[in-house]
């Protein structure tokens, strides 16, 4: 039986192999709907359900960030810390002063783009599934120290996926290109969150048990994008595999 790998790695070694785990194994990468999106093999119908459940998550990032910032200890050591988490949260909320606009709004006129308004979005109930993710994630957040919760990010596969998606959306589902400002963006965006992310790992994986707690993370948080996806492919009944409807 092989080590495991928070054993036999430590600092930026134990890092990049995290992220060499996360980059094969999130539902990012291995999940069948993402896959079939790419494909334009999703009928909108099924499309549309995801959306409307995606964006309370994303309405919850911010949250979870400030939650992340309050576990940031208040040494001067920790000051970098601080900024990176912040300057995230400032990301995904939305520049008070209105020169940024936040991911979940963004969200909202990508729904608009595959003909979902905003209203639907807003007033849609969340699924027993996505109350779940999204309450883990919090709690993930509030409850663990920063350290621990950022190695659960999902930005670097999110990186990939966004650029895997972005050109289905244009071609297979017509999304107007105003309206994919979301996707344009984290294809650059996460790149230097994941930068930032692999740092703080780096940093705090000085011993056997604190990286224990990393891996688990990440493998919670592939948990909870599963379960994002999972409920509504349970609910509208779709099927990815062979014979799987391509009806848009």
């Amino acid at each position: 039986m092989e080590t495991p790998a928070w054993e036999r790695f430590e600092g930026a070694a134990f890092r990049d192999e995290l992220t060499r785990f996360k980059m094969a194994q999130h539902p990012f990468k291995t999940h069948p709907f993402f896959a079939a999106v790419e494909r334009g093999e999703v009928p909108k119908a099924v499309l549309r359900a995801w959306v409307k459940q995606f964006y309370p998550w994303l309405a919850s990032v911010p949250i979870a960030m400030a939650e992340r910032f309050s576990n940031c200890p208040i040494d001067v050591a920790n000051d970098p810390y601080r900024r990176l988490i912040l300057d995230q949260l400032v990301e995904e909320a939305g520049d008070p002063k209105g020169t940024t606009t936040g991911h979940p709004e963004l969200w909202l006129r990508f729904c608009e783009g595959l003909g979902v308004p905003r209203a639907e979005v807003l007033a849609e109930p969340q699924l027993p599934s996505t109350m779940v993710a999204i309450d883990d994630f919090l709690y993930t957040n509030r409850m663990h120290p920063f350290y621990i919760s950022a190695a659960g990010s999902s930005e670097p596969p999110n990186v990939e996926l966004c650029a895997r998606l972005l050109p289905a959306f244009r071609e297979h589902y017509k999304v107007p290109e105003e309206q994919l400002e979301y996707y344009r963006l984290h294809v650059t965006a996460d790149v230097e969150h994941s930068e930032w992310i692999g740092r703080i790992v780096a940093n705090f994986a000085t011993s056997v048990e604190v990286r224990q707690r990393m891996w688990e993370q990440m493998l919670r948080g592939f948990s909870l994008h599963a379960l994002l996806v999972d409920g509504v492919v349970a609910r509208t009944g779709w099927n990815a595999g062979p014979g799987a409807s391509k009806s848009k």
